[in-house]
């Protein structure tokens, strides 16, 4: 179980990343495309504003989802490894002799 979860986790980080990087370039394009229109129809111009826009939401939800899932993974490590007993170290206590 505890493999499955470090992996879901260093899986979910790494997804996070994306999704941030994804979700900043979103919002710039947004700025970007709301100044300085890409042409000269508003339809069109309108047309690109929503695509911007929905991408940017929904990078935003996909963000929020992923570091709750690896928020709950982080939180099942930490449940499962407090219980864990110490391993014992026979190697110092002689047992080579």
């Amino acid at each position: 179980m505890i493999p499955l979860l470090l992996t879901a986790s260093s899986f979910l980080n790494f997804v996070f990343y994306i999704y941030a990087i994804g979700f900043v370039i979103a919002l710039g394009l947004e700025q970007i495309i709301k100044f300085k229109p890409l042409s000269v129809d508003t339809s069109m111009n309108e047309r690109n504003n929503f695509i911007v826009q929905t991408n940017r939401k929904y990078l935003w939800r996909q963000t929020w989802v992923v570091n709750i899932n690896w928020f709950v993974c982080n939180l099942g490590l930490y449940f499962i490894s407090r219980n864990l007993q110490a391993p014992v170290d026979t190697f110092w206590n002689g047992a080579l002799s």
